[in-house]
């Protein structure tokens, strides 16, 4: 048994993804572990694909197993989602092989992780970040100076970014799985353009919001397309964040600075601009306009304001993930469970309810993720009730995708 990890948001899953098993199983996996986020993304949005339906796409598309990333880690910057993902792949205790896709070989990503956490960079990074840019470019300005513009231009692709971010955390947890750069095919990440059988899944997702799922159907593994039918029909996708606006506004109009002040990623005193623009903003689009600026790019500015509305705060945010929750697993997925049953160093369960009567971390963690569904579920075609994370059951497939040949 040779068990690999990847790290996935699946929103949807495409033949992208499809491609990146299939060379991870020709890399010598028996059985594949999904660490997915749920719900609340890392761009700082509603997930327009449902958590399990998700999960039900990526097991009879080739995973095994897939482990819900918690919403903190879920909905974070790429340096914290990466951490929690990989940091439940090593609770987890059997993972052997850590497989993510980059636009660069290995032997090219090492010298940037090497530079990453160096401390004389970060030195030179906060000496950047004063002259009012963005931390990415602040951080691609120290690279350049470190290790020349055109090692530095490596971190320019969003693939190498997180591959980046995954071999950091390893580093520094002290995990030290096989590991295995996927080269991207087709479609660059976020391209606007579709190469082939291969589309982003930003383009998917505005394809679908546009066109609906017919669009898709070329870009997507047929057993993922006749998965997304269904849940179609069930009224379970599309999320249409649109439904959320005026509950997102109205929370955040009572909020006051210091309640502001306490968000995961806010920093220099933003809270001060974005308390000011709360209270004029007539709609989402004004607030963010308002509040983005060359220092604070829009991503950083939704998952803010996201945070507010679902109640998490930076403590969450700097909290470990503290259990290994299942949305769903195969036969071979059951055979790593068992293995998972004597090595992992977290509570391991696909009851939401169980890992919350733990109490502590758990508790409060499971907390959020049911309250953040009981708000999600607001934004799907068929608005459901709450306490739909507790009763939910797991995805249970019977049947095994088999290994291509």
């Amino acid at each position: 048994m040779k068990i690999a990890g990847i790290v996935a948001e699946y929103n949807p899953f495409h033949n992208g993804h499809a491609h990146q098993i299939d060379q991870t199983r020709v890399a010598g996996a028996s059985h594949i572990v999904a660490v997915m986020g749920g719900n609340f993304l890392q761009r700082g949005a509603p997930a327009q694909f449902e958590k399990h339906v998700r999960a039900e796409a990526a097991l009879r598309c080739g995973a095994d197993l897939v482990l819900e990333l918690p919403l903190p880690a879920s909905m974070a910057t790429a340096e914290r989602f990466a951490a929690g993902a990989v940091g439940l792949m090593q609770a987890l205790g059997c993972v052997d092989l850590l497989s993510f896709g980059a636009e660069s070989a290995l032997e090219k990503l090492f010298p940037l992780v090497d530079a990453l956490l160096d401390e004389e960079l970060n030195g030179r990074l906060r000496v950047h970040l004063q002259t009012g840019v963005t931390f990415a470019r602040a951080r691609q300005a120290a690279l350049e100076q470190r290790l020349g513009a055109a090692r530095a231009e490596l971190l320019r692709h969003p693939n190498n970014i997180l591959g980046v971010e995954y071999l950091k955390a390893a580093r520094r947890l002290g995990f030290a799985p096989e590991l295995l750069a996927v080269p991207r095919r087709g479609a660059a990440h976020d391209s606007t353009r579709a190469s082939g059988r291969f589309a982003s899944a930003s383009l998917l997702r505005e394809s679908m919001g546009a066109q609906g799922l017919g669009a898709l159907r070329p870009y997507l593994p047929p057993a993922a397309w006749e998965t997304y039918g269904r849940a179609l029909d069930a009224r379970l996708i599309p999320a249409d964040p649109s439904k959320a606006e005026a509950a997102i506004l109205a929370v955040l109009r009572r909020l006051n600075e210091q309640e502001l002040a306490e968000l995961p990623d806010l920093s220099e005193g933003l809270e001060h601009r974005l308390s000011a623009a709360i209270q004029q903003a007539r709609s989402l689009d004004e607030l963010y306009a308002a509040v983005k600026s060359k220092r604070y790019p829009l991503a950083r500015i939704r998952r803010l304001v996201l945070s507010a509305y679902l109640g998490l705060t930076r403590a969450d945010a700097e909290t470990p993930p503290p259990y290994l929750r299942v949305l769903g697993f195969n036969r071979r997925g059951a055979e790593v469970l068992n293995r998972a049953k004597q090595t992992a160093r977290l509570p391991l369960s696909s009851s939401l309810a169980k890992l919350e009567r733990m109490g502590g971390d758990c508790a409060r963690f499971a907390c959020l993720e049911a309250r953040s569904t009981d708000l999600y579920v607001l934004t799907l075609p068929g608005v459901l009730p709450c306490g739909y994370d507790y009763t939910c059951p797991p995805v249970l497939l019977k049947e095994t995708i088999p290994h291509p040949r």
